[in-house]
């Protein structure tokens, strides 16, 4: 009898019933599935048919979970996500066996560092390919939970037992200014204390630099409540170069959009960096290819700054 039912049973079934258990509503359900709201009805009452349970509590304004279906909810959830997570690991074996290495990464890393490193890269491997999908934090450690890429590089935006983080730098913070603010003037580091009387900028509550902030003790309380809370460093730039606050970041994530640019001050008291980190899944070895660019970064980014001094161009450039 139950080998019966669950072939009976599909996907459709699962997600037509998860979306009714958070949404609570026959009709958002159906809008969010993109199926017709009868049709969602006739997939719930099919399920419950197929079980003999009643999943949902039904009345003229509101549709609730009965005790069985709250029971039920996670290991749906669950049985969905395993499924993803299986035709994701499926599409990024055939990536794999095809030579192309897709790397989770935060923007600044992207834009001030690889470029050099895969250029050098590149000349001695041209036949692997690299795709390289800028995030911030969370969103990188996502890619890499979730195996649609290789492996990532960011700071850590939590632990999980899944991942392993290899450290490979420490990327210190600064205030970042207009070249005419008060605070601009002078090269040594200058204490938090001094940001207390101006507007703060702060990146969004998602991002490794809010939360590294945020978890420091000590620091003024404008940077804890920001006057301004964006999501792109192309806002805070645009934020700082119109005067209307400073802000915080690390050194590579300093915007470099400016004329004749903006001033990079580092802070102290207490000095406060970010480790970065390759972070890759545990027990899941990296293909050749993904191997081989691993290997050369480790070694690259241990050292961030010589790879910030202008290249030696190559023979008949």
């Amino acid at each position: 009898m139950a080998s019966n039912i669950s072939r009976a049973l599909n996907l459709r079934h699962l997600r037509a019933f998860i979306e009714v258990a958070h949404t609570e509503n026959f009709t958002r359900a159906a809008d969010k599935l993109a199926i017709s709201q009868p049709a969602l009805t006739n997939t719930i009452h099919q399920l419950e048919s197929l079980i003999g349970i009643d999943l949902f509590q039904r009345t003229t304004r509101k549709v609730t979970l009965t005790t069985d279906g709250k029971e039920f909810l996670p290991t749906a959830e669950r049985l969905i996500d395993d499924f993803e997570r299986a035709i994701l690991a499926l599409h990024a074996n055939a990536k794999r066996r095809s030579g192309m290495v897709d790397i989770a990464v935060l923007p600044s890393i992207a834009i001030r560092l690889l470029p050099r490193v895969i250029d050098e890269f590149r000349q001695k491997h041209d036949s692997i390919k690299l795709n390289l999908r800028d995030d911030n934090a969370r969103g990188v450690q996502r890619q890499v939970l979730n195996n649609e890429v290789d492996f990532g590089i960011s700071n850590q935006w939590e632990e999980r037992s899944e991942l392993e983080y290899t450290p490979l730098f420490r990327d210190r913070l600064g205030a970042i200014l207009l070249p005419d603010h008060p605070l601009a003037k002078g090269t040594s580091p200058l204490p938090w204390s001094k940001l207390e009387k101006y507007s703060f900028a702060a990146m969004s509550h998602d991002t490794g630099v809010n939360a590294l902030l945020n978890a420091t003790e000590g620091l003024p309380q404008s940077v804890y409540s920001p006057d301004f809370e964006v999501l792109t460093i192309v806002a805070l730039a645009g934020i700082i170069e119109a005067g209307l606050a400073i802000t915080a970041l690390p050194k590579l994530a300093m915007p470099r959009l400016s004329e004749p640019g903006l001033v990079f001050r580092e802070l102290t008291d207490p000095v406060v960096e970010r480790q970065v980190y390759i972070i890759t899944r545990k027990h899941d070895p990296l293909s050749k290819s993904a191997q081989v660019i691993h290997e050369r970064l480790s070694v690259s980014l241990a050292e961030p700054e010589q790879l910030l001094q202008p290249a030696t161009k190559h023979p008949g450039t």
